[in-house]
């Protein structure tokens, strides 16, 4: 038998053919994907711009970014579309950002702490204790010394901050009601130094673990607490396993927009101009709506039985200053000048 007859004879079978037809389908879907993905940038007259994060669609970041996409569309006389991929759609938060800053897409989202390693300053900006309340921290990153930071991110144009809110500490089984109580606390940190000093001057051992696998670890013993928001407790289920949440604010941790600095060159001065003022328009939306999540996550927490602690600040912040003097002493100066901002 031939070797066009063994292939004609394997596909007479109904089943095979089937086979054949998924196999076929899942090939074209994958080759348009792939397809649309690599001419997202030019579609007819429209400049398109993606912007991929981890974050839900759910999150107020993600609702301000559907309003800078509103913005960008209206102020560009719908020349400049933005397509946003939540949720992991186009990889993952490390991903996204490593794809920006090759130029495989435009823009993505990351915390401020994950910029430490590579832009000293955002070590300060992410020190326990620095901010008086959120007016002063956003009367820092919106100023100069906040707009000067944004442009030290390699490859990268970093176009606008958004809010991540007051970083508090939450436990599975002890509650920590006194700095006493951090002492040999396994605690999940965002892999970034900082962070992880910051918990080593209260007592804790830190151990930095992705936000994807936080839930588990929780669940099993591998940490007691961890150390985020409200609405990052409540969204990330958080709260079905930690019933401890005490407010000690020790940090707060912007969520950073970043665009490649490539495909930015690339753009006219009025395209940049339309990105920065919808940029600027979504970061004023996202502060409301954030505040808004804030209260409503905290409410749905209380009712599943969650209880809030507060707790004297002042031997944290003590504790804490150690942090601060390992600081070089360029450092050191940029927290005492953020510190006096009014």
């Amino acid at each position: 038998m031939s070797e066009l007859q063994k292939t004609h004879k394997m596909f007479s079978n109904p089943i095979s053919w089937w086979i054949l037809n998924i196999l076929t389908t899942c090939f074209i879907a994958t080759a348009i994907a792939s397809f649309t993905i690599r001419s997202a940038r030019t579609s007819g007259n429209v400049r398109v711009l993606r912007l991929g994060h981890g974050l839900s669609a759910d999150h107020p970041v993600h609702q301000a970014m559907l309003h800078m996409a509103d913005r960008l569309k209206e102020l560009s006389g719908n020349t400049m579309e933005l397509q946003i991929y939540p949720s992991g759609m186009i990889g993952s938060e490390d991903e996204c950002f490593k794809q920006a800053q090759n130029a495989q897409i435009e823009f993505a989202k990351c915390s401020a702490a994950v910029l430490d390693g590579s832009v000293p300053e955002f070590q300060v900006v992410g020190a326990p204790f620095l901010f008086r309340d959120s007016d002063h921290f956003w009367a820092v990153m919106n100023g100069e010394i906040g707009k000067s930071l944004l442009k030290k991110i390699d490859g990268l144009m970093g176009i606008c901050y958004f809010d991540a809110g007051a970083r508090s500490i939450y436990t599975t089984k002890k509650p920590v009601r006194s700095a006493t109580d951090m002492k040999g606390l396994k605690i999940r940190t965002q892999k970034s130094s900082i962070a992880m000093e910051s918990m080593e001057a209260l007592g804790a051992s830190p151990t930095p673990i992705s936000w994807g696998e936080l839930y588990t670890a929780l669940s099993q013993g591998t940490v007691d607490a961890a150390e985020n928001n409200i609405p990052s407790f409540v969204t990330g289920r958080h709260f079905e396993v930690c019933k401890y949440f005490t407010f000690t604010e020790h940090q707060r941790v912007p969520d950073v927009l970043v665009m490649s600095k490539k495909i930015w060159d690339s753009l006219t001065p009025e395209q940049q101009g339309w990105i920065e003022q919808a940029a600027a328009d979504a970061n004023v939306y996202q502060r409301e709506a954030w505040r808004k999540s804030e209260a409503a996550n905290e409410e749905i927490a209380r009712k599943a039985g969650v209880e809030f602690i507060n707790v004297d600040r002042e031997r944290f912040m003590e504790l804490s200053k150690p942090v601060y003097e390992a600081f070089p002493k360029e450092l050191r100066e940029l927290a005492e000048r953020i510190k006096e901002v009014k």
